[in-house]
């Protein structure tokens, strides 16, 4: 993940941690009312209807995964808020899966940063009535999110081109190199052609040199033992060198994998 500028720091969170967080709804309602105000833990008992003792754990486990921050914490009864920035696209399709989430903290002064760049400061400076402030700046928020939404449109439209694409490759594969990959029902059987879709599935990630440990992680062998992952790896690769005698276009190269295209 790239970090854009210095005064965010990637937050240590795995895609589980993430989906825990936001699969309780009143975890999701106290993030949601923090974006609009900082909010007490007595504010928020009130406005939620649930025992402080509820609403203090919570807020508890939002700290421990360094989404909020108390703003005055020496002051009793003191407010929370959200101290970081949380994105999670989730794309799945009969021929399509993919999830990408970023976590990023941002320190409490980069607000002048982010005013910067959303809005133009001699325009605004330029308007005297405090209204008129509020209807330029609502204007400027209004176009912002038409774009946002035209992005959203034509990224479904890629997606579905995309998936377009993948189907023909599956269709392809499924014709035309049908008795040139392993047709012994093994284990491994199925974990050749997962192997031949994940790499197509992005192939920006995989594009030249092939990184057998993405790749390993990029089929759910991240949460084994040391030991079932090495074996995992070597199956892998004796996969590829299965792949690359069928596919001209995956061969080793000085005992790299290379996926050319």
């Amino acid at each position: 993940m790239e970090i854009e500028h210095e005064d965010r720091v990637h937050l240590k969170m795995s895609l589980d941690d993430l989906l825990e967080i936001m699969g309780n709804p009143t975890r999701r309602v106290i993030l949601a009312k923090l974006a609009k105000l900082p909010h007490s833990t007595s504010e928020l008992h009130k406005a939620l209807g649930i025992s402080r003792q509820a609403v203090h754990s919570q807020l508890e486990i939002l700290k421990k995964y360094n989404l909020i921050e108390k703003i005055d914490p020496e002051k009793r009864g003191g407010k929370y808020r959200i101290v970081a920035n949380l994105s999670l696209t989730m794309d799945i399709s009969p021929d399509y899966y993919n999830i990408e989430y970023n976590t990023t903290n941002i320190k409490a002064d980069s607000e002048a940063m982010f005013l910067k760049d959303a809005i133009d400061s001699t325009v605004y400076k330029n308007i005297k009535r405090p209204d008129e402030k509020v209807k330029f700046l609502g204007e400027r928020i209004k176009n912002i999110e038409e774009n946002i939404c035209e992005l959203e449109r034509k990224r479904r439209e890629l997606l579905q081109r995309k998936e377009g694409v993948i189907i023909a490759l599956k269709k392809l594969v499924a014709k035309k190199y049908k008795h040139k990959l392993k047709q012994e029902k093994t284990r491994l059987d199925n974990l050749e052609k997962e192997i031949l879709y994940t790499l197509f599935f992005q192939p920006a990630k995989f594009t030249q040199k092939i990184n057998i440990d993405h790749l390993l992680d990029e089929l759910f062998f991240s949460d084994i033992d040391r030991i079932s992952r090495a074996s995992h790896r070597t199956s892998i690769e004796e996969l590829l060198r299965d792949i690359s005698k069928a596919m001209g276009f995956i061969h080793n190269l000085d005992d790299d994998w290379i996926f050319d295209i």
